[in-house]
């Protein structure tokens, strides 16, 4: 069978292919090439997603699929100038904020749409994914705790996830942005998981949940920050003793709201170790491979962390 017969029993995916296709050809041939490296598991995982997030709602995802080209073009429009600078564009987290995470139409026709279907469609973020589910999810299972916290949600992808593999879980997701709150509880009701997740407007350094919770969700959250070592005490101290934590960090990936440039994995491991967590694995990917040896190309830092018995 070959890969466009595949797509036949996809329709979700065949409606992003063909907005990619006659939108955005250079961006077309992303399905296939996903297709090759994880082969149809991936693809009946990504129609699924997408079956279950929009449902009846086909224009929805012709709209989530133009946001996703914009969001893909800015950050290869970025990336070529970071090959120049080697720098993100100064900028403080007010500035970002501003910009991103409290513009309304940004948020939900550009940036949220965008990184959730990146999770399917970006090498790096799809190996994410693989993680989570073959070495967070077992180890949590094994721990036997039944709450996780999950600081800077996003999309709400990951707390949906650990609530989906995770049927003994209640969840708690924290984040500056309404827009990403809105974003989450759609996310979460779609997937019929709300009843054991609450969603919070919240500071946690300057407002810290008042228990601490055995597991500890935040993926890509770091390098939006002018201090994340400072963030990462904070969320250090949520985690409770012998807690487990799933910590992501975006590397050499310059985008509009990123402040702090990683240089390499080592250097997240490095601070994540400061703020006091160990490192129980660690994985730097990249989302592609580069065509020269001096082109730069975004990583992903993912590290599995504990928390010792103080």
């Amino acid at each position: 069978m070959t890969v466009t017969d595949d797509r036949k029993d996809a329709p979700f995916v065949g409606i992003i292919g063909e907005v990619l296709t006659n939108e955005a050809p250079y961006l077309a041939s992303v399905i296939s090439k996903q297709i090759d490296r994880f082969g149809l598991s991936w693809l009946q995982a990504f129609e699924k997603d997408l079956a279950t997030f929009f449902a009846n709602d086909i224009e929805g995802l012709r709209t989530a699929t133009r946001g996703y080209i914009r969001f893909a073009l800015d950050g290869m429009l970025l990336q070529k100038r970071f090959d120049k600078t080697k720098e993100y564009e100064a900028k403080t987290y007010e500035q970002a904020s501003l910009e991103v995470y409290q513009n309304e139409k940004y948020m939900h026709s550009l940036y949220l749409p965008g990184i959730y279907l990146s999770h399917f469609l970006w090498r790096h973020h799809y190996l994410q994914q693989i993680f989570f589910a073959e070495r967070f999810v077992p180890l949590v299972k094994k721990h036997g705790g039944t709450r996780f916290y999950d600081v800077g949600v996003g999309t709400g992808f990951y707390s949906r996830e650990c609530l989906r593999q995770l049927p003994e879980l209640t969840g708690h997701g924290f984040d500056l942005s309404a827009h990403s709150l809105s974003y989450t509880r759609r996310m979460v009701d779609a997937f019929g998981l709300s009843g054991r997740y609450q969603a919070s407007l919240q500071d946690i350094l300057a407002n810290p949940p008042k228990e601490q919770a055995p597991f500890l969700i935040n993926v890509e959250v770091l390098e939006h920050l002018e201090d994340p070592l400072s963030f990462l005490k904070g969320l250090y101290r949520m985690l409770a003793p012998g807690g487990l934590g799933l910590i992501a960090a975006a590397v050499t990936a310059p985008n509009a709201d990123h402040i702090y440039l990683y240089r390499s994995a080592q250097e997240v491991v490095d601070q994540v170790q400061q703020a006091g967590f160990d490192v129980i694995e660690f994985r730097d990917d990249a989302a592609y491979d580069p065509r020269t040896p001096q082109e730069s190309v975004p990583r992903n830092a993912l590290l599995l962390v504990s928390k010792g018995n103080d």
